[in-house]
């Protein structure tokens, strides 16, 4: 009798043939309701994590159909991704097989979201520009379907302004982003361009599979057409080059903030400090550690387009110093400290405010304060006198005040809740809105964006 054969084709002679009458027949699956997927893999490094990528996302309900740039096959073989796919892999412009039938156009068609990871700089580049000189800028300039890009390259590449362009170009195409990340690159460098992790590029293209990305990408939410500008997390001050003072804030409420904005059709900027947690999809991220960085690319943010809404949530340091430019060593710090010519940090809000804050087309600015109230028989009357302070002396339209310091609000808190403080016109005081009982932070923005939303002028009208 003949050797049983594996599935896999190779010969098994540790196990028996089955009755006929005991075997099972293995039930077809449904691929029906798969998505369907098109993952253009170009040429970067980071393409050796496209295998995890394929499998996670069939993992996840896809059907995953590749195509690879020349470069691509450099870092990542067509045999792995074909396997792990289980579809060949189509990496050729010209195959007399395929373009009998206009292959690459029925590529472009097949997909109901074409994800790019990792996306080099060349290839945005050559997608912005509307090149169609391989496949795969090809499948990007004949696609209808929602283009979902994770980029990975350099710092310097990143941050180039010739990327920065080509970003804002295929942006205001539609096109939606996630990552990339902050951390240690291939170059050795440590920064922005390393490619978002794949579990979380996957729950990006879920969401927007779900929500409809096509959708969002036409324009059709509640806050399509509008420009957001939102500041997240702490920043650092820098004692010498090992220690820094900061705070406890996690950037959860600037976070969820830009994600329920760009769920709703925003187009998304977000300045963040340092903070452990993933770009929401279709955000643009900027990351930052100090206050003078953060300022800085707030103001190049609003230098760069109209904003209808600038949400400084950040917790930012209230002190600057000039630092040393060595360790401080342990016996020396104390006496250094007080050596050390301390200043009060700049406020970057009022800021703003006082720059931008004019004018028919200036953008309405939203603060948030968290303080401190002890336990008394008027918590809502201090903490709303705080509040109005913090709106007339900030100058902004509106404020979101809460307490920090009790369980359920504030930093490291997943709920929170707290009044809005609306500015009225002329001497008027303020209007209040309470949000009511601590909610989570992501329905707490959806709160804000629809009390908002009515009383926001238009910064491109």
């Amino acid at each position: 009798m003949p050797e049983p054969v594996a599935a896999s084709g190779t010969v098994r002679a540790d196990r028996k043939v089955a009755d006929p009458s005991e075997v099972v027949k293995p039930v077809p699956e449904d691929r029906s309701s798969r998505r369907r997927v098109l993952l253009i893999v170009s040429g970067g490094i980071a393409a050796y994590k496209t295998p995890e990528l394929v499998r996670a996302l069939i993992a996840g309900g896809c059907t995953v159909q590749v195509v690879m740039t020349p470069a691509a096959r450099a870092f990542v073989s067509e045999l792995a991704l074909a396997t792990v796919s289980t579809r060949p892999v189509r990496s050729s412009l010209l195959d007399p097989v395929e373009e009998g039938r206009v292959g690459h156009i029925e590529l472009a068609d097949w997909p109901e979201l074409v994800l790019v990871a990792p996306a080099t700089a060349d290839l945005m580049a050559r997608a912005a520009a509307g090149l169609a000189d391989d496949l795969a800028a090809c499948c990007l300039l004949a696609t209808r379907a929602p283009v979902l890009w994770a980029p990975a390259m350099n710092t310097n590449m990143w941050r180039h302004p010739a990327t920065r362009q080509n970003l804002a170009t295929l942006r205001a195409r539609g096109a939606e982003f996630v990552g990339p990340d902050r951390g240690e690159l291939a170059c050795g460098w440590i920064g922005e361009g390393r490619m978002i992790d794949p579990p979380v590029i996957v729950e990006a293209v879920r969401a927007l599979l779900a929500s409809g990305a096509k959708n969002m990408s036409e324009g059709t939410g509640t806050w399509s057409g509008r420009r957001v500008l939102i500041s997240a997390g702490p920043t650092r001050t820098y004692i010498d080059p090992v220690r820094f003072i900061s705070n406890a804030s996690t950037g959860a409420m600037g976070f969820a903030l830009a994600a329920a904005a760009r769920a709703l059709g925003a187009e998304v900027t977000l300045v963040a400090g340092p903070v452990e947690l993933p770009t929401p999809p279709g955000v643009r991220r900027i990351d930052v550690e100090t206050a003078a960085q953060m300022h800085a690319a707030l103001e190049q943010a609003l230098a760069e387009a109209p904003v209808d809404l600038v949400a400084m949530v950040a917790a930012v340091s209230d002190l600057e110093v000039d630092g040393v430019p060595q360790k401080l060593e342990k016996a020396a710090l104390l006496p250094a400290l007080a050596g050390l010519n301390w200043r009060r940090g700049v406020d970057i809000l009022a800021s703003l405010t006082a720059r931008h804050g004019a004018g028919t087309k200036r953008p309405f600015f939203l603060g948030f304060a968290a303080q401190t109230v002890e336990d008394g028989p008027d918590i809502e009357g201090e903490l709303l006198g705080l509040g109005a302070a913090k709106l007339a002396s900030k100058r902004v339209d509106a404020i979101f005040v809460n307490r920090v310091g009790v369980p359920g609000l504030g930093f490291a808190s997943p709920t929170n809740a707290g009044y809005l403080l609306l500015r009225a016109p002329g001497t008027s005081p303020a209007t209040v809105v309470p949000s009511g009982p601590p909610v989570a932070k992501e329905q707490l923005a959806g709160w804000l964006l629809a009390e908002l939303a009515p009383r926001l002028g238009r910064a491109d009208a």
